[in-house]
């Protein structure tokens, strides 16, 4: 009699083909992630970071709610609904070291629903940010520019602070306005604020800076500021310079900008169809002079030509386009373009955000209980960049 395992074993083109009494699972790449977990304590750290703690004998502790969400960012889902759609949680469960695990997504939403005023949301902020910033190799960064930007997220209910405002894929759709900083190579996320749709990019930007500046400061060097042009603000660019910081960021096309552009005919050509200039410009209401670069792209010879045109001269130069940046960098200004084009960079970290972990998903009707999701989310990406170095 053939023994039982052999009785198992078939062979087909000389390919053997068996059974095995060990389980199999489609997530057994999140073993890796799970080591990685268990050697940085996140269990432990995710105690820490919760002020909302599950006090009854017979309920699911906090590090396992949150460590359910966390499977159900990895998983790819974007609701809290979709938690009935991951298979095999006793697989997951043994993988992450768990001994319980939310299988409704109402178990998630009543969690994050007890998280209701700004001070318990800035809480597991910093709590966050204390947890991950040992876990860091600042070391392995030396130095890095902060980015500052915001993003527009398409709320489709009647969320606390959903409204009308700037939102340029979805016209008179009600959105999240949140505001995000984060080091601009490195990809760290230093922080994330929701706001309301109908805020500019700049609100509260003030605060917002401090907040990251103080989190960063002393752990690497901060080379200066980069941010787009909702954040050209006499107030702001004031702020930096009293911290000594240098700054580049995207000047808004104001007429008398653009008018200053227009007439300015001092050009050096770069490479076939770009051209680069700076000057000094000083607006009405602003204290001083400033230095501004501009960099201007022939349409007709490059397909891809980036920047805007000039809306008050149209006519004259609707065969251009242009981009311009304030900044208080003594270098060359073909140096200081080629640094600001490290935005670009950015936008690849907001769209991880909102592709990879769901950014724009997990809605709730109370204003913070939804920061509290993304400030998860957060925690999620840091530490998966930490993994992958």
């Amino acid at each position: 009699m053939m023994p039982k395992n052999q009785e198992k074993i078939h062979q087909i083109n000389g390919v053997k083909i068996g059974f095995t009494e060990k389980k199999i699972t489609s997530y057994g790449g999140f073993s890796m992630l799970a080591m990685f977990f268990e050697k940085i304590g996140l269990k432990n750290g995710i105690k820490t970071i919760m002020p909302i703690q599950e006090n009854s004998p017979n309920a699911m502790k906090a590090e396992e709610k949150l460590m359910g969400f966390i499977t159900l960012l990895l998983t790819g889902a974007n609701r809290f609904s979709h938690l009935l759609y991951i298979g095999n949680p006793e697989t997951i469960k043994t993988i992450f070291g768990l001994k319980r695990l939310p299988l409704s997504g109402t178990t998630l939403t009543r969690y994050f629903n007890k998280i209701k005023s700004w001070g318990e949301s800035e809480q597991i902020s910093n709590r966050i940010w204390n947890y991950i910033k040992p876990i860091i190799d600042w070391q392995v960064i030396k130095s890095d520019w902060i980015s500052f930007d915001s993003t527009v997220i398409t709320r489709y209910g009647n969320q606390a602070g959903a409204k009308k405002g700037y939102n340029p894929n979805k016209r008179g759709r009600a959105s999240h306005h949140p505001i995000i900083a984060f080091l601009n190579a490195s990809r760290i996320v230093i922080n994330i604020w929701n706001r309301s749709g109908d805020t500019s990019s700049k609100n509260n930007i003030i605060a917002f800076f401090e907040n990251a500046y103080h989190r960063i400061a002393g752990l690497i060097e901060i080379k200066g500021v980069l941010a787009d042009s909702g954040f050209y603000d006499e107030n702001f660019i004031s702020l930096i310079e009293k911290y000594n910081l240098n700054y580049i960021i995207t000047a808004k096309l104001y007429l008398t900008l653009q008018r200053k552009i227009y007439e300015h005919n001092q050009w050096t050509l770069i490479e076939s169809g770009i051209w680069i200039s700076e000057f000094n410009f000083q607006h009405i209401n602003w204290k001083k002079s400033q230095r501004y670069i501009v960099v201007k792209q022939s349409i007709k010879k490059r397909k891809k030509a980036l920047g805007k045109q000039l809306s008050l001269f149209e006519i004259e130069t609707e065969s251009y386009r242009y981009g311009i940046w304030i900044t208080n960098i003594t270098d060359d200004p073909l140096t200081i373009w080629r640094t600001i084009r490290q935005r670009s960079n950015d936008e690849n970290t907001i769209k991880e955000l909102k592709e990879d972990l769901a950014l724009c998903g997990f809605s709730m009707t109370q204003f913070y209980s939804t920061e509290a999701a993304f400030l998860i989310r957060i925690l999620l990406y840091n530490l998966i960049m930490v993994f992958r170095t």
